[in-house]
């Protein structure tokens, strides 16, 4: 497994994210994933501001291509 573990670390970072991103949906079970106090503060702050008009979305497509730029 190290082996393997080596060649995914070898990849380029876009293709590194992708492989994350993978695993992250193959084990992430948002019914039972706690989520940190201060997690949901953050959360419910930025649902406020999203319902009062004070900021906007950006689209699933968009963040990836950001996230992906870093």
């Amino acid at each position: 497994m190290i082996t393997e573990i080596d060649t995914l670390l070898r990849l380029p970072k876009n293709d590194r994210m992708v492989v994350a991103e993978t695993l992250w949906l193959s084990v992430a079970d948002e019914e039972t994933l706690p989520v940190p106090p201060e997690h949901k503060r953050i959360i419910d702050e930025r649902l406020a501001r999203y319902h009062n008009g004070e900021s906007e979305p950006v689209p699933h497509a968009e963040m990836m291509r950001r996230l992906r730029r870093i």
